[in-house]
């Protein structure tokens, strides 16, 4: 009797949840939308959702650039994949979040080889995993979509950051998981200081050497656009949908770059989420303005 209580309690348990995520999916462009400018940035005109969802289906890689602890950017993200591959099927997900030693277990948790817990004690998640990125590996699952982990493991990006890039080199049977970077742009590397010195007086990484701290930045940038490369190279006219840091992909700088040199026949898009107070044409292709 306890038994059949308890999984009976389970059972509606998943129901309300399914029937959450499913509404949450479905209406977070009412919710969403109504307080939110599209900007093309070539043109400075406002579209309308669906139009900046045909025009950026039009693109073989977009890159959306995120406010990790943003709320709105997360929905956002959210309703703009669940549109796009809507209307491109052969599509992969590419995050940032998850890196490439866990491509395996990702894939088994995708195809249901394992489950989600198993996965999540494997693969480190980041801690808003359950409300800003379950979400979209949930939908990616549904639809049979691939999910690239494209980020160099964090140990490594650490290892260069603490010691340098040649330190790097000394370890064995890792030469898979981190691509070098194809180009180093001294805009970028200006930008990457200005924010290290603002960012890092009062952090417990002040101490850490400014460049080697850059180049673990470019590490981690050519590293997702290596992972991209790789995945289409792979797979035939896929189209990706890349979620990373905004400092990864704002002003055409970071995996921009790497991926043109990577993949130069691709067609590469940018979007980013602003304050109205801080609108800049110069950012992305597409600007959310809030």
């Amino acid at each position: 009797m306890h038994y059949n209580f308890f999984m009976k309690k389970i059972f509606f348990q998943i129901i309300i949840f399914l029937i959450i995520f499913s509404s949450c999916t479905k209406n977070v462009n009412i919710n969403v939308m109504k307080d939110i400018k599209i900007v093309e940035t070539s043109s400075l005109k406002e579209i309308k959702f669906t139009e900046f969802i045909e025009k950026i289906s039009t693109y073989d890689i977009v890159l959306f650039g995120e406010r990790h602890d943003d709320s709105l950017t997360h929905q956002l993200e959210l309703i703009t994949f669940k549109e796009f591959v809507n209307k491109n099927e052969r599509t992969a997900l590419s995050l940032e979040m998850f890196e490439r030693d866990v491509q395996s277990l990702l894939d088994s948790f995708l195809s249901d080889k394992i489950d989600e817990q198993k996965f999540l004690n494997n693969s480190r998640p980041w801690n808003n995993y359950y409300t800003d990125y379950r979400p979209l590996l949930l939908l990616a699952k549904e639809k049979g979509l691939p999910v690239i982990a494209s980020n160099i493991p964090r140990k490594f990006a650490s290892i260069i950051s603490k010691s340098g890039k040649d330190s790097l080199y000394k370890i064995e049977n890792i030469k898979d998981l981190f691509f070098e970077p194809a180009v180093d742009l001294k805009s970028y590397k200006e930008r990457f200081f200005d924010f290290f010195s603002s960012m890092m007086q009062s952090s417990p990484m002040a101490n850490l050497n400014k460049d080697n701290a850059y180049i673990s930045q470019l590490f981690k940038d050519a590293t997702m656009a290596g992972s991209i490369r790789d995945f289409v190279n792979r797979n035939k006219g896929y189209k990706v949908f890349h979620l990373c840091g905004e400092f990864h992909s704002n002003y055409y700088l970071g995996i921009y770059p790497q991926l043109q040199q990577f993949l130069p026949e691709k067609r590469i898009l940018t979007i980013a989420v602003v304050d109205d107070s801080t609108f800049d044409p110069t950012i992305a292709d597409f600007l959310f303005v809030k």
